[in-house]
């Protein structure tokens, strides 16, 4: 039996530029099982033929292309979607079991350039049994796949139009099953720390399109790249993330104090949180305050929200 080196080895010879189906094949021959691979709404991307004709999450792949509502409940159901939202404390891999399945499998999760989740990758124990090494290996496809995409604009683009529809529709309260949605959610939290500010930045505006938010968008997204930034209903929408309970403007937002000033922007933060799923609420006290805040820091009109003492 092959060691993990030799299996790596195999692995990071697949020859680059012919696509992820490619991989996928190449993968099956040297791990001994399939895998597929989808994107963050569950909608297939590429998979071996004929891989897998006696489980009925793969089937329902191959046959709409996508996995409906039932499918994600029973994800729901059985823990998966749990077990993904907590597997970045292994390195992004995580085995999904169910008593419910026939076969077991192992999750995996691959990134674009900037960073972003776009593409879940599965691989089910049917053709032989998981090794000790399998979730090592499955990081190296993962990473393999990641370098495939790497040029590809689609992918570049996916991954924040993906993050502001889930930024959306948490500050719509369009999500009204959070265990659903917790893994969606961990991959915006990611990277935030324990206290979550809301800022929301309004752009003067000769021509309010998104095209033109997204140009500003880009540009604090290079000032400052450790803050999570998306667009909603005409506003610069920046997730900032402290360590400290109480907000420091000056020092958490040193980065992009120039750049605001320099485009005239005005900003209202929210409160601090820790929970993704309260962020309707601090998007409204975030605008609350940017209507309503006051001139400080030299001119740049930087508003922070203040909660009112409790009545007597």
């Amino acid at each position: 039996m092959e060691n993990v080196n030799a299996k790596l080895e195999k692995l990071y010879e697949i020859e680059k530029g012919k696509g992820v189906q490619h991989i996928l094949d190449r993968t099956r021959e040297i791990m001994g099982n399939p895998a597929l691979v989808f994107d963050m709404e569950y909608r297939l991307i590429a998979s071996p033929a004929n891989a897998v004709n006696d489980d009925p999450i793969w089937c329902e792949f191959m046959k709409y292309g996508k996995l409906g509502k039932k499918t994600i409940e029973f994800f729901k159901n059985e823990s998966f979607i749990d077990s993904v939202a907590n597997c970045t404390q292994f390195d992004g891999v995580t085995y999904l079991l169910s008593n419910n399945l026939k076969y077991n499998r192992i999750f995996g999760q691959v990134y674009n350039k900037a960073g972003l989740p776009v593409i879940d990758l599965v691989m089910v124990e049917c053709e032989s049994e998981f090794e000790e090494d399998t979730p090592e290996l499955i990081r190296a496809v993962c990473n393999i796949i990641t370098e495939e995409i790497s040029r590809d604009e689609h992918y570049k683009s996916y991954g924040q139009s993906y993050q502001d529809s889930i930024i959306e529709q948490l500050i719509d309260g369009d999500i009204d099953d959070k265990e659903i949605y917790a893994g969606h959610v961990s991959n915006i939290d990611r990277g935030l720390k324990s206290n979550i500010f809301i800022a929301v930045a309004k752009v003067p505006l000769a021509n309010p399109s998104y095209t033109y938010l997204a140009f500003y968008r880009d540009m604090l997204k290079q000032e400052e790249p450790a803050y999570k930034y998306s667009i909603y209903s005409g506003y610069i929408i920046i997730l900032i993330s402290s360590d400290n309970p109480v907000i420091k403007i000056r020092r958490e937002l040193k980065n992009l104090i120039r750049p605001l000033e320099r485009r005239k922007m005005k900003v209202g933060i929210s409160d601090g949180f820790d929970n993704l799923f309260e962020l309707r609420k601090h998007y409204l006290e975030a605008v609350c305050v940017l209507n309503s805040g006051k001139v400080v820091n030299g001119g740049l009109q930087i508003s922070l929200y203040e909660k009112r003492p409790a009545a007597k």
